[in-house]
Formats: C-alpha cells, sequence, structure tokens
C-alpha cells in the first residue's frame, strides 16, 4: 500500500510500497521493541512538484535505541550519500522518520528540536524535508520548511490519490 499526503494545493508526498514495507517493520506492537529511525530517500519528480520516498534507511548497530528514545546515529548520512552517488546524483536525502509506541503518533519537544536541527543543518534539495512517525496503528507526517514552522500533512484518500 502507497500513501500520500497533501504538501500543497499542487505538491504531494508520495510513499511508495517498499518504502511503507520499510517503515511499517519496525512498528512497536510488543513491550520489549525498541523505537527505531531513519533517513528518507527518493526523488523530486521533474513532471511535476511531486516528492517521491523509494527508500528508507533502516536502524543501524551505531544508533542508540531504547523503548521510548531513538538517537540517529551519522551512519545513515553516509548511507544517503553512498546511495545518491549510486543512483547518479537522482537519490535525494528528504527527511527524518522514526517510531513512536502510541497509536496515533504524536511529535515529542525532542522530535521538534531535532526536527529543527535537521532543517537547519542537513543539506537537502528543495525548500523543505519530511518527518514521519510510525505509530502502532498509524503512520503520521509532519513537514517543516526552512523558513517556517512544523505542519503536520494531510493523508490524500481519494482513489487517484489527488
Amino acid at each position: 500500500m502507497r500513501l500520500v499526503f497533501r504538501v500543497s494545493a499542487t505538491q504531494r508526498l508520495i510513499l511508495v510500497e517498499e518504502a511503507v514495507a520499510q517503515l511499517q517493520e519496525y512498528t512497536q506492537r510488543s513491550w520489549w521493541q525498541s523505537e527505531a529511525g531513519g533517513a528518507l530517500l527518493g526523488r523530486h519528480l521533474l513532471d511535476s512538484e511531486d516528492i517521491v520516498v523509494d527508500e528508507v534507511t533502516t536502524p543501524q548497530k551505531q544508533d542508540r535505541r531504547s523503548r521510548f528514545g531513538f538517537f540517529r546515529s551519522r551512519q545513515h548520512g553516509i548511507i544517503a550519500r553512498a546511495r545518491w552517488a549510486a543512483r547518479n546524483s537522482t537519490m535525494a536525502y528528504l527527511g527524518l522518520w522514526h517510531t513512536h509506541p502510541e497509536r496515533d503518533p504524536m511529535p515529542s519537544r525532542v522530535d521538534c528540536r531535532d526536527w529543527q536541527n535537521a532543517i537547519s543543518n542537513d543539506v537537502f534539495e528543495g525548500d523543505r524535508l519530511f518527518f514521519p512517525i510510525v505509530g502502532t496503528d498509524r503512520i503520521r507526517v509532519w513537514s517543516m520548511a526552512r523558513s517556517g514552522p512544523i505542519e503536520e500533512l494531510v493523508e490524500v484518500r481519494s482513489e487517484d490519490g489527488r
């Protein structure tokens, strides 16, 4: 199942089936499962304003993980740069994802600070980054532009995805 979110009147964020499956693989369904996270990798479509998440980096040995916390190691950036080089500069870094052990996830203050830090310090194409949180029943996505507030994206539910 792919997920589609409205970014603006003319732009969508599309998570392809493979990326959604990667995210859902780390859903914290049991009390012993730790938070997980990584980076979003994909592309800015040339024939539209849409952005497609093709894959995500998955937890690395260098990450610090606990039931209610996740610290992303530098390894995710190394992987993203390697994918960019391997795909002839067409695989872009689009944002960061992580899990929460709750049905309907909401960002914490720590999450918001992490996202603001990413906007300020990470190198990326376009004017914004995306921040999915994978809950036990639902994936929600927030976005932040280079200058602007954190905004939750609305999932598109029509059959044609528009």
